[in-house]
């Protein structure tokens, strides 16, 4: 089954729900390091290739008991800023790298020993200049993480030790610790953090230490976050993302400013285009490496645009219209080719938007999201009233086998209201946890 995308064909032969749905309060996720940015290119000793990482231990010939990087301007960091360091100081190891990068549709950060003590991986933000970040105001209750890893590989487990470091304003730093020793998601909540002020944090640390375990492999899947969510130790479930908003649009032209990586319809410069259409394929952060996204003007007069951008450091898609009425968006996953992808463990889908849809007039937009798998399709609409977070659950499109999904269509229809403007915040995701 491969999807055309044209919204006519989807909503005359889906079976469409219609739901009125108030926001909750702004719960999405907040990045604190995407792994977006990669580790400064460095060619280890005996290779001739450059690549994204830091090292410790011996290889060729060449030891060092620890390396870092210290990189500012990073884009998917909060406050910009990220300092890594390795350690391996027993000796005994061969080789202890860190690097960052898109795996599949996902970034992370991948760590790799050889024999030996594993040695320790920090990461710290604020470390150049106060964060002055307030994690409570868009309902962060914890930090979380995702690894993957080889801590419960073989005859004896070997955890690897989290410890989380929290400074705000004068008070003394606070820590809270974690053992990882199987796959999973992790989350240390805000509470665990004794006398730290999460509305004003200056400075954060995660250190991870594997050096009293050897042979270790994991990576740190999605980044690092917070979140507003929390769920039961040992079963915690991630967002799945649809798209993360990390990967840009294609570049286009746009009529007085040249080739920008930006969608847009309607008017500018005495230019006109009734549709911007990107497709685009292999991109990472976007389930199945797929994206098609779409700009519709309802009126030709009008200029909508969009394109990726960051809330301090989490992605966003902004979409901004002028008069009169403001077109339509349309995200579409899986046009290409059939996603395939298993959402069965997760319970809704997931926006976060700010905007101006209730200032002054209510300016109200109608959202369509369509879900094929196999032969059934079923659409359900809700309307988009007011800045927060909406869910739409997998309940209102009976009959779609959720472990098999090949399309998934969110479509924004604004063309009935004048000049709106909304936000995404925090890409579009699947989430296991609805308030």
């Amino acid at each position: 089954m491969t999807t055309n995308l044209i919204s006519a064909r989807i909503l005359a032969g889906a079976g469409c729900a219609f739901l009125l749905a108030l926001p909750a309060a702004a719960r999405a996720d907040r990045v604190i390091d995407a792994f977006s940015d990669p580790f400064p290119m460095t060619t280890l000793p005996g290779s001739s290739s450059p690549a994204p990482v830091i090292w410790t231990g011996s290889i060729a010939g060449s030891s060092q008991p620890q390396d870092s990087a210290s990189q500012d301007n990073l884009a998917g960091v909060l406050g910009r800023h990220r300092f890594a360091l390795v350690e391996e100081d027993s000796g005994t190891n061969l080789l202890v790298t860190a690097s960052t990068g898109p795996v599949g549709n996902q970034y992370q950060l991948s760590y790799a020993t050889a024999t030996g003590k594993s040695g320790v991986l920090t990461l710290q933000y604020g470390a150049l200049r106060n964060l002055n970040a307030d994690l409570l105001s868009d309902g962060g209750r914890a930090f979380e993480l995702a690894i993957v890893g080889d801590m419960d590989d073989g005859a004896q487990p070997r955890p690897v030790q989290l410890t989380v470091t929290v400074h705000s304003g004068g008070a003394a730093p606070a820590v809270a610790t974690r053992s990882l020793a199987t796959d999973g998601v992790y989350q240390i909540p805000f509470s665990a953090f004794a006398g730290a002020n999460f509305s004003d944090v200056d400075f954060v640390m995660f250190e991870l230490d594997a050096s009293q375990v050897s042979s270790i492999d994991y990576a740190l899947v999605g980044g690092l976050r917070t979140t507003g969510c929390l769920q039961p130790s040992g079963s915690v479930r991630a967002d799945l993302f649809l798209d993360t908003f990390v990967a840009a649009l294609p570049l286009q032209n746009l009529p007085g400013a040249g080739m920008v990586p930006i969608l847009w319809a309607g008017t500018i410069s005495g230019v006109s285009k009734s549709t911007g259409f990107a497709p685009q394929t292999g991109v990472s952060g976007v389930i199945g490496g797929q994206r098609t996204t779409t700009i519709a003007a309802s009126a030709i007069s009008n200029f909508l645009s969009g394109a990726m951008s960051r809330v301090d450091a989490t992605p966003a898609f902004p979409y901004a219209t002028a008069y009169p009425t403001s077109g339509k968006l349309t995200f579409a996953y899986g046009a290409q080719s059939d996603l395939n992808a298993n959402l069965s463990q997760m319970a809704a889908f997931e926006l976060e938007l700010s905007g101006d849809l209730a200032s002054g007039t209510p300016r109200p937009v109608p959202l369509t999201v369509t879900v094929e798998s196999g032969t059934q399709s079923r659409a359900t609409q809700v309307t988009l009233l007011a800045e927060g977070t909406y869910y739409i659950p997998f309940s209102a499109f009976p009959g779609v086998n959720f472990a098999d999904v090949d399309f998934v269509q969110l479509h924004f229809d604004a063309s009935q209201v004048q000049a709106v403007d909304f936000t995404l915040i925090g890409g579009l995701r699947a989430s296991a946890c609805v308030p």
